[in-house]
């Protein structure tokens, strides 16, 4: 399947591929990759263009810090992975040319991020009740 025939997943940056423990700190990225996202890139990529969208891809100057993290955290999963081979080119390689950074939003087939709801066509649903989503939290705010 080519680019073009790809839809596009929209993935989220902070709390999704950055750890982002801390919560926002200035901009500053200073996490780890949350782990298993570079194997499920891996599976990812062979049905998806891989899109990387947040709040902060507002200017090519601020995408810039996500794609500089990014390579330093996927040479670093590289390095640890020597022990599986060369890194030739392999089917199981991921490498930052298979990330899109848009400084759009894209249309995607689906968004993954850790501040979603899915709308499901009923305003009166319970998760979509003012009162309960004040109550909302991320993955990492229910491990604390």
């Amino acid at each position: 399947m080519t680019t073009r025939q790809k839809p596009t997943l929209v993935v989220d940056f902070d709390g999704v591929i950055h750890s982002y423990e801390n919560g926002w700190q200035g901009g500053h990225i200073y996490g780890t990759v949350v782990p298993g996202f570079f194997e499920w890139a891996i599976e990812a990529k062979k049905y998806f263009v891989l899109a990387i969208y947040s709040t902060r891809s507002d200017s090519h100057k601020n995408i810039k810090p996500m794609k500089d993290w990014l390579t330093i955290q996927l040479q670093s999963w590289h390095w640890d992975r020597q022990d599986t081979g060369p890194l030739e080119a392999r089917e199981t390689d991921l490498l930052m040319t298979d990330f899109l950074f848009p400084i759009a939003k894209p249309p995607g087939f689906v968004t993954i991020d850790d501040r979603a709801i899915t709308f499901k066509g009923d305003w009166n649903a319970d998760e979509l009740k003012p009162e309960n989503l004040k109550q909302f939290k991320t993955w990492t705010e229910m491990r604390k």
